[in-house]
């Protein structure tokens, strides 16, 4: 570590950013580091993490610190590496910005994937089968089952049946259910 004076660093850091004062301004000032290190906890941080981040400050701090306006170095970093690490636990608490799953292979997970994501074509095939499959059933049903199955398809509700059809609503749940097995079964060939 150098015993030249803070002034005298940030001068020839402000000519050359690479050189290796910096690493000796940031050594002085590890204690700033350390202190912020044992009040805070940033989830998922690690020794080289903390450094990195408190490095890059530094540097950024050597950038914009202005010598003839501020007078302790110290105190302006301090605080600069005390609001990143206040932005850093904020990001790390943002629901938003957290994962809720990790990322998955979709070859590992293509059963899983198959079931869950809905796949366009197949459900228009689905829809043209079923419409299809109606259309089959229709000839298979008795008159009762044929009025009752047309008006459900229609969407009225078994009462309005009843009443156009003048069945009890016992007779037009009844051929409604009747209808529906045909369906399924039809369905199930």
């Amino acid at each position: 570590m150098s015993d030249l004076s803070d002034t005298v660093l940030l001068e020839r850091l402000s000519h050359n950013l690479d050189s290796p004062d910096l690493l000796d301004l940031f050594e002085r000032y590890r204690p700033v580091l350390q202190r912020l290190q044992k009040q805070y906890f940033i989830p998922g941080f690690e020794q080289s993490d903390w450094e990195q981040e408190a490095l890059l400050v530094m540097y950024h701090t050597v950038q914009i610190f202005e010598t003839d306006r501020l007078r302790s170095f110290g105190a302006f970093y301090r605080l600069q590496l005390a609001h990143r690490v206040f932005d850093l636990i904020r990001q790390s608490q943002a629901l938003k910005r957290q994962m809720t799953r990790t990322a998955i292979s979709i070859e590992t997970e293509a059963a899983y994937i198959s079931d869950t994501v809905p796949d366009q074509h197949w459900l228009l095939r689905e829809q043209l089968e079923a419409k299809e499959a109606v259309y089959e059933v229709l000839p298979r049903l008795s008159g009762i089952e044929h009025a009752v199955f047309s008006g459900i398809l229609k969407g009225d509700s078994l009462q309005k049946i009843c009443q156009q059809n003048q069945l009890s609503f016992h007779q037009a749940r009844s051929a409604s259910h009747r209808s529906q097995a045909k369906l399924r079964e039809l369905l199930a060939e």
